[in-house]
């Protein structure tokens, strides 16, 4: 079974990459480049998936969600 899963990778003041999928819950690392982080929260997404949710969980995930990214502003004073 294959899905698509949303991601957003922040890069860090230090250079390195936190990455978070957030169709499941506690699914983040972080990667000192964009690919190691990608990489790594795809391998941790496919095994938190297998080993920690039954059939009709993962079904549930991994149905196609309607998403909308954007950014916003703010002003602070």
């Amino acid at each position: 079974m294959k899905a698509k899963l949303a991601m957003v990778c922040i890069k860090q003041d230090n250079g390195s990459y936190f990455a978070i999928c957030p169709d499941i819950k506690g699914c983040f690392t972080q990667g000192d480049t964009y690919d190691d982080a990608c990489k790594l929260l795809q391998e941790l997404a496919e095994a938190t998936v297998q080993e920690d949710y039954d059939e009709d969980e993962k079904e549930f995930i991994l149905q196609p969600k309607n998403r909308i990214f954007s950014e916003f502003e703010i002003e602070v004073k």
